[in-house]
């Protein structure tokens, strides 16, 4: 009977020098593919700033990220007949999707129903936007 005792209490003291089971070694997160090729800076009627971001996706797809008044807006393009149109479903607005839609040296920014925003007719422009561009240096005057 000691003797089993005593078994028993030296596998329950070995038990407690027992290390816990470690986790696994998670795998580091992926890294994105998504790649910004340029950006520009737009003023749109009102002197709204807009910062568009053009680049690819992670999938190598070209996409627009709209920058406006602090809100991010991812965009993916969608067919036109002229120009280049980029369009999402989620607009600032609830159940409307915004339109960026570059042509004749000019951007429309546009608002349709969400689930029509690859409709070129369904879109209504909200304000017309340009390159912003810096003013020019003023011309010191001569002494």
């Amino acid at each position: 009977m000691i003797r089993a005792t005593g078994l028993a209490l030296l596998l329950m003291l070995s038990a407690c020098g027992e290390k816990p089971a470690e986790k696994p070694a998670e795998a580091p997160a992926r890294q994105s593919q998504a790649k910004a090729v340029r950006t520009v800076a737009y003023t749109c009627e009102g002197d709204m700033a807009v910062t568009a971001i053009y680049g690819l996706d992670a999938e190598g797809r070209p996409d627009v990220a709209l920058i406006i008044q602090g809100d991010d807006f991812r965009l993916t393009p969608t067919g036109a007949a002229s120009g280049t149109r980029y369009a999402s479903p989620h607009g600032a607005a609830a159940g409307k999707g915004i339109i960026w839609w570059e042509k004749d040296g000019e951007v429309l920014l546009q608002q349709a129903p969400a689930d029509q925003v690859d409709d070129p007719a369904a879109g209504v422009t909200a304000r017309t936007c340009k390159v912003k561009t810096e003013p020019s240096a003023i011309p010191k005057a001569k002494p």
